[in-house]
């Protein structure tokens, strides 16, 4: 029998499933939501950061009076205070603190787990490693103005008391006054995040950083001075550390800027 012309032409190695190369699968095309889904998906996120922290906060209870004389150095004594409910409501804010700051990688997970399916790929290189920085910066922070500058400033207004002028120190003014302290050294050790997040949308350059490293500095100063109490410790204990993550931060806003001009 002869063969057909059709299979006469036709190469076996057109018709054998090729090794060398396979086929690959379609990408399934994004799941897409409607405004109202969105809302709900929010609603979901919220309520989970609210139960994580809650229940964060709870456990923070039982070492809130722990924490409570953590805070309170030595040389304070005894701090008082004023109003029969002010006791509970001074360990509850310690307690709700103690909960946030310990429950702050969960939640900031949740918050991942809302915006990364929105997010391309590139997006999420560059999302992922600044909530992961910034976390650790503002930890850093916290723990910086804790250990070094609290004590210190607690020292210079405890200075002006005097034989006939003795401090009566109210626990709730003084949680309130840690508290501040330490969260604005917590937010100014996120001076790198701010800068590399400039640097990659192109607002501002290394160059420019670099070059007005002057004007960085004095500004610097100006904030310390504006922060801390009027001597020049204090304000050398936040301003040295603002500079140092200046200069840091430049040079990664180098390292950032020459992997976005190769991509």
């Amino acid at each position: 029998m002869i063969p057909d012309a059709a299979s006469a032409d036709t190469n076996p190695s057109d018709t054998a499933p090729s090794l060398a190369a396979p086929k690959k699968k379609p990408h399934a095309p994004l799941k897409s939501m409607t405004f109202f889904q969105h809302l709900e998906e929010l609603r979901t996120t919220l309520v989970r950061m609210i139960v994580v922290a809650g229940v964060a906060s709870i456990a923070g209870w039982f070492v809130s009076e722990h924490m409570l004389a953590l805070l309170i150095p030595p040389e304070l004594g005894q701090v008082h205070y004023f109003g029969p409910t002010e006791g509970f409501m001074i360990r509850f804010k310690v307690s709700l603190v103690v909960g946030i700051l310990v429950a702050m990688p969960l939640l900031l997970l949740q918050i991942w787990s809302f915006v990364a399916p929105g997010l391309f790929q590139h997006e999420k290189r560059l999302l992922l490693p600044i909530l992961l920085s910034s976390t650790l910066l503002f930890y850093l922070g916290l723990g910086f103005s804790y250990v070094l500058v609290v004590p210190r400033m607690v020292d210079f207004f405890l200075s002006f008391s005097a034989a006939t002028v003795r401090p009566i120190i109210n626990v709730t003014q003084y949680f309130s006054f840690v508290a501040k302290f330490c969260l604005a050294f917590g937010l100014v050790f996120q001076i790198p995040v701010v800068i590399v997040l400039l640097a990659w949308f192109g607002l501002v350059t290394p160059r420019q950083l670099w070059a007005q490293w002057r004007y960085g500095v004095v500004a610097i100063f100006v904030l310390a001075a504006w922060l801390t109490p009027p001597d020049a410790v204090s304000q050398l204990m936040m301003a040295g550390p603002m500079i140092l993550l200046y200069l840091a931060a430049i040079g990664i806003a180098f390292l950032v800027g020459r992997r976005r001009a190769r991509s």
